[in-house]
């Protein structure tokens, strides 16, 4: 039988996931689920980190693997200008950890909960009985949506300004390390942004997989396609526009805000956030259309739709 990748299982859990009750507001296909809860709603989420996969357990302190794992839930709080309420975590540890090492991804994990607002408020522990299990850290996350509600993927229109934060590329070095590790979650931004903007920023999505890859589920949700100009991409230092389109694992924040606005350069939250405009959404002409296009200065253009990383590949 043929191999999966990620983008086929989400389109069968998709496809499955489809109810009718009407408690659920928002169901699988975004960046989190949106239920209702008596008068109110929550913002809810899972996402993991797994040795050898998301990080290197070997070669890192386990309160940073800890810490990650928390920020990468909380980012998908930040992607739908939400506000973070708590978090569970869920722990399979190799039967070979040392106590230290659990020690120090409990601190890591509760410390950094509690710093974000989403105190750590329970979870769950296995050590598997295989020696070559690798570690694997599960974090769900609950978030309350702010007015005027959760900013969703697909809310996109044909000549929205496509918008980032910060720097992209080169987030995870050769040995392990970089600045996967030690992101912060831009949850304090896109409140601001929120504000800032309110209706008129009519999508967000935190970039996890590659810019390319990103902005592509941001573009088939929103029912348009993309277009981004190479030379107006934020490459962190020493890392290439190749890179910032596929790397992923930067958590910083894409949206869509309507052209009407008039845009600053940097966030006047969390210590001050560059922001940068980096191409826009037009309307499709047909399947023949890449999803996203990558332009070069001299005007020739790549399909980039699929640069990125897939946890099935």
């Amino acid at each position: 039988m043929p191999l999966v990748n990620e983008s086929d299982v989400l389109k069968m859990i998709s496809e499955r996931a489809r109810t009718e009750d009407t408690r659920v507001l928002l169901g699988p296909g975004d960046d989190l689920a949106h239920v209702a809860v008596g008068g109110e709603s929550l913002l809810a989420g899972v996402d993991q980190v797994i040795d050898g996969l998301h990080v290197r357990a070997a070669r890192v302190s386990w309160d940073r693997i800890g810490i990650k794992a928390v920020h990468r839930a909380v980012s998908d709080i930040a992607a739908m200008a939400g506000k973070p309420l708590a978090t569970l975590a869920s722990v399979v540890l190799p039967p070979t950890s040392s106590k230290s090492d659990v020690d120090a991804l409990c601190s890591g994990l509760n410390n950094s909960a509690t710093r974000v607002g989403a105190p750590l408020v329970g979870g769950d522990i296995a050590i598997h009985r295989d020696a070559s299990h690798p570690l694997t850290v599960s974090v769900t996350v609950l978030g309350t949506p702010v007015e005027p509600g959760p900013v969703l993927r697909s809310g996109g229109q044909a000549g929205d300004l496509l918008v980032v934060t910060g720097v992209l590329g080169g987030s995870l070095d050769s040995d392990g390390d970089g600045p996967h590790l030690d992101f912060s979650p831009r949850v304090q931004e896109a409140l601001w942004l929120r504000a800032q903007y309110g209706e008129q920023l009519h999508a967000m999505i935190d970039i996890s997989d590659g810019l390319g890859r990103d902005t592509g589920r941001l573009a088939q949700s929103s029912g348009v396609v993309a277009a981004i100009e190479s030379a107006m991409i934020p490459c962190r230092g020493g890392a290439s526009v190749e890179q910032a389109m596929s790397d992923g694992e930067d958590y910083e924040l894409l949206m869509a805000i309507s052209p009407a606005c008039e845009l600053i350069e940097c966030i006047p939250v969390g210590g001050g956030c560059p922001l940068h405009v980096i191409g826009r959404l037009e309307q499709g002409d047909g399947e023949s259309q890449p999803l996203v296009r990558l332009i070069e200065p001299n005007g020739t253009t790549t399909d980039v739709t699929d640069s990125g990383w897939d946890h099935g590949s």
